[in-house]
């Protein structure tokens, strides 16, 4: 394997990472680095130094603290300035990141997140650009809609907005990354793009290891962001469909709901009997771990693509077309077993 030199665009690394984005760039930048491949990140912000904190980068260029006026040439058609404008992506950004591109001697640009194309406009020629998406925007708002449903009709403009938007910018892209085999199937369907790897996601089985906390009786938990469509739609699903059934067959039943950035929706709620949000935390694994089932809704299709950290003995409370998602995956696995309804063992 010939090493590479990979220059990651990331207009700001949280933390703690609050976001999948945050998350997987993270990971994959260390993953990168152990296999010998030489990765730098480019920022526009100055992220805290948690960050970035082993990732074995070897090197990392932030635009905020740049002086230096940039050289790179800039050329961006009709359309990919009408959506550089539309992101406010500030055009010595992009003219900066071909600098640090040549500086570093890329490769490769692997732009992360979702308003990040306008950063390949002005890359060395020769220099592949990768995008790394994670999830198709378009069908991702799609999934959200529902006909008798006139509050998610919004999401109709959302999908024609970003299927515009990725069309604008996929002569410039040499790849696109994303989660799922679906998500691939959307790009080449919705953008046009041909060339997309699936990159699936993984869990760190160290960091997420069981541990050995007392569970609480009669509990059930959720995490996720809180103010991300889907996750929303999944609370508001169980916390006014299921949980006032369970909570009446047993009285002491609670929900903790864990999550970062809460909408007011979301606060609103968890204001539910029975129903405990905590929000921000930098770590929750003690405390998910101590739940007695875990929460698992799915009412988007192209919402969740992640496993639980949880031993298979954990119990999930899971919407109908979740629970089918989970059993066709079992049945390809395990053709021979049945899933058994876990509800019960909350009570």
């Amino acid at each position: 394997m010939t090493p590479l030199r990979l220059l990651f665009l990331k207009e700001r690394m949280a933390w703690p990472r609050a976001s999948g984005h945050d998350v997987h760039t993270f990971y994959l930048m260390q993953a990168l680095a152990a296999q010998g491949h030489a990765v730098a990140l480019a920022t526009i912000d100055e992220p805290d130094p948690r960050a970035i904190l082993d990732a074995g980068l070897a090197d990392h260029f932030c635009f905020q603290n740049n002086d230096i006026p940039p050289t790179a040439v800039l050329s961006l058609s009709k359309w990919e300035e009408k959506f550089r404008n539309y992101w406010g992506v500030d055009v010595d950004a992009i003219r900066w990141l071909g600098d640090c591109a040549a500086a570093f001697r890329a490769d490769a640009v692997v732009v992360s997140g979702l308003r990040v194309l306008p950063y390949v406009g002005a890359l060395p020629a020769g220099t592949k650009a990768v995008w790394y998406a994670a999830d198709e925007w378009v069908w991702h708002h799609l999934s959200q809609v529902s006909l008798f449903r006139r509050s998610t009709w919004g999401e109709l403009r959302q999908a024609f907005d970003k299927g515009l938007y990725e069309r604008a910018y996929r002569q410039r892209l040499d790849c696109v990354w994303v989660v799922s085999a679906k998500d691939a199937r959307a790009f080449r369907r919705f953008a046009g793009i041909r060339k997309v790897d699936v990159l699936p996601n993984g869990v760190d089985a160290v960091h997420y290891a069981p541990g050995d906390e007392a569970e609480l009786p009669h509990s059930c938990v959720f995490w996720g962001r809180l103010d991300f469509g889907p996750n929303l739609q999944a609370l508001q699903w169980f916390i006014r469909n299921v949980w006032p059934r369970l909570r009446s067959q047993q009285p002491a039943a609670r929900f903790d709901v864990f999550g970062f950035q809460p909408t007011p929706e979301a606060v609103a709620l968890c204001k539910a009997e029975g129903v405990t949000l905590t929000a921000d935390e930098p770590d929750i694994r003690a405390a998910v771990r101590r739940g007695r089932s875990w929460c698992s809704p799915l009412p988007a299709a192209a919402a969740s693509r992640t496993s639980c950290s949880k031993p298979p003995r954990w119990p999930a409370l899971s919407s109908a077309r979740r629970a089918r998602s989970r059993a066709s995956t079992a049945r390809r696995r395990c053709p021979w077993r049945r899933p058994r309804p876990p509800s019960r063992k909350l009570c």
